[in-house]
């Protein structure tokens, strides 16, 4: 009699996990879909982003180029440093103003390397044994070597990505990685460089207790000064942190899948190592490519970087993947 009263006692429990079980499916599957298009939507707002951001950083270069060539070289700097320190000091700001814009230029023209115009289809890879790509991308049906991930942005998968910049309206990849270093770079030092400049006028009449600075025609110039020391402290952060990535030989997606496996080998009791990182010295040569002396890398130059973006040295240890 207990077996018989038991048996329809579960029975009914069993019937009535089963709706339950169906409304979490529901709902997880609600919830996927609910992200699924916030994703998609917000991949079409940087699509649509990523030219307005382009013309907006142009034009305030341009504009604080005005103002240093307009008004600060003419008005304050020729009058208190004289020609020939004016010339020079010029001259230094337009090697920097021609870096800043090649790189800028290159990092939004040059493809950060897409793995389906590099490699054959999938299906041919496997029927000739291809053994250095193990992966595909089931979105982009293209093969997927190690350290290429997919962007839903850009809607394919990129060599080497680290992440999606929408101030290029690109990917930064295997292929225009040194150019967004040397862009951060020459950025960085044409804000310093402004700002030092705009430094010559205010402490001038600061020490004669002037107001001319607060005329109305050198409001733009103080906005100038004030926007390069902001650009310049955000770019300082970021250029150190890109920085530490090159020297340690990781992408930013890399540094966060790293970290996780690090924790996981540290909670069973191993120790784990970045396979990629070969060496300060080493991992800046594969972004900017062999060389006699490290000040060649701050040249502009046409010269991809060293490799094919789809196998990378590393050392002697079980292969790693992140699947992202």
């Amino acid at each position: 009699q207990v077996r018989q009263v038991q048996a329809p006692a579960r029975a009914r429990r069993r019937w009535a996990r089963k709706p339950q079980q169906a409304a979490m499916v529901a709902c997880e599957d609600t919830c996927f879909a609910c992200i699924a298009v916030v994703d998609s939507c917000f991949s079409i707002f940087l699509r649509v982003l990523g030219p307005i951001l382009i013309v907006a950083a142009n034009s305030l270069i341009g504009f604080v180029v005005y103002e240093y060539l307009a008004v600060l070289t003419p008005r304050y700097l020729k009058p208190q440093l004289g020609t020939l320190p004016t010339l020079l000091i010029t001259s230094f700001g337009i090697f920097l103003l021609g870096n800043i814009l090649f790189n800028y230029w290159a990092c939004i023209l040059t493809s950060p390397g897409f793995p389906g115009d590099h490699l054959d289809a999938v299906e041919s890879l496997e029927e000739a044994g291809h053994a250095r790509i193990r992966r595909h991308c089931r979105k982009c049906k293209a093969p997927k070597p190690n350290r290429t991930h997919h962007c839903s942005v850009c809607n394919r998968c990129v060599m080497k990505m680290d992440h999606h910049c929408p101030w290029i309206n690109n990917c930064v990849g295997f292929y225009n990685y040194r150019y967004f270093l040397l862009f951060l770079f020459y950025l960085a030092s044409g804000c310093l460089f402004v700002a030092c400049s705009c430094t010559v006028p205010i402490y001038a009449h600061a020490a004669r207790g002037t107001r001319e600075l607060r005329m109305p025609g050198n409001n733009m110039l103080l906005f100038s000064f004030v926007l390069s020391l902001s650009v310049l402290l955000a770019l300082t952060l970021f250029l150190l942190w890109h920085s530490y990535l090159v020297a340690s030989n990781q992408t930013t997606i890399e540094f966060y899948c790293n970290r996780m496996d690090a924790s996981d080998a540290r909670r069973e009791g191993k120790s784990w190592r970045n396979p990629y990182n070969l060496g300060c010295v080493s991992n800046y040569e594969q972004v900017f490519g062999m060389t006699r002396h490290w000040a060649s890398w701050l040249l502009p130059t046409f010269r991809p970087p060293p490799g094919d973006g789809v196998v990378f040295p590393c050392l002697d240890l079980d292969e790693v993947m992140h699947d992202v």
